[in-house]
């Protein structure tokens, strides 16, 4: 077999796209920059031109963050303008969209109106843009870090064919505590918390998976108040927000979620009600993490403006 080592320049070169300046407060998801590379990465990864339009941006990647961005209002233009600032993007047309950004310093980035009047187009730099094109091997490396560290593993599959990415293995760098799935297994008996499903084949747990509740690629602990047993539908509604808790445990589904037959069979008709409870003296999924879910997953309805 060949050497499989990372370089240091192949390190670095992660590092650069894993330290991205992500604006935060608190506790709040923002993988906006994430997306958009991972959106222009596929695309290197397909042969296409370096240069991004905009207005394709605009479509395909505010699509994106609707789909796997936080609940809240999102936009692509602020991850096209700021990207800028950590070396990996440039615009060609910077200098007509930074005039509109000097006449109002109080703005953030240009306006929606002047990005779209001037054509504009976006990228990764044409040096780094050649390196990767002849490392399909590393560009594949760099989208599972990516996803590895901005979305917990049941989002990689769908975001990797949503941005129509060839094949990557995402492997996790930040080992979870091998412990927490047969601990969060057994206090919930082996059965889901919202349905009750408890297969087995043989004697081993047929889709019946630990969920975390504050996610693990967000911080949260592997401990029995951030976990809840699952079946594996349920786990992946609880990760992409079609469903959570209140802080009594009673079952919330998202208004988002289109009321088809499966809908209302697997998930809707579940509103209202209490989970099961783990065993006696286990405790129940604890307030600030189901907090934290209802603000940064759960697709709640549009707040009124």
């Amino acid at each position: 077999m060949g050497d499989t080592r990372v370089t240091t320049t192949d390190a670095e070169l992660l590092d650069r796209f894993a330290d991205l300046n992500i604006w935060r407060r608190g506790d709040e998801r923002a993988p906006h920059k994430p997306l958009l590379l991972l959106h222009a990465l596929a695309a290197l990864q397909r042969g296409e031109a370096r240069l991004i339009p905009f207005a394709r941006i605009e479509e395909e990647v505010g699509k994106l963050l609707s789909e796997f961005g936080p609940p809240r209002a999102t936009r692509p233009e602020y991850p096209f303008w700021h990207l800028q600032s950590d070396g990996l993007w440039e615009i060609p047309e910077r200098a007509t969209l930074q005039a509109d950004l000097d006449e109002a310093p109080h703005r953030h980035n240009p306006r929606l109106t002047v990005i779209r009047a001037a054509d504009a187009h976006g990228g990764l730099p044409q040096d780094l843009y050649q390196e990767l094109r002849a490392r399909p091997d590393l560009v594949n490396r760099i989208a599972a870090r990516l996803l590895e560290d901005h979305w917990e593993p049941s989002f990689h599959d769908d975001i990797l064919d949503a941005i129509g990415m060839p094949y990557v293995q995402v492997t996790r760098r930040r080992p979870r505590d091998p412990a927490f799935r047969d601990t969060i297994l057994r206090i919930y008996q082996h059965r889901c918390a919202v349905c009750g499903y408890d297969a087995l084949l043989g004697t081993t747990d047929l889709g019946i998976e630990a969920a975390h509740i504050h996610w693990h690629s967000h911080g949260g602990p592997d401990t029995e108040e951030n976990g809840l047993a699952l079946c594996a539908n349920h786990h992946k509604a609880f990760d992409r927000g079609a469903l959570s808790l209140d802080n009594d445990h009673h079952l919330l589904i998202s208004q988002h979620l289109r009321d088809t037959e499966g809908a209302r069979d697997w998930l809707i008709r579940f509103a209202g009600e209490p989970i099961r409870d783990p065993q006696p003296g286990c405790p129940r999924p604890a307030a600030h993490h189901l907090d934290w879910h209802r603000s940064e997953v759960f697709r709640q309805p549009a707040r009124q403006r």
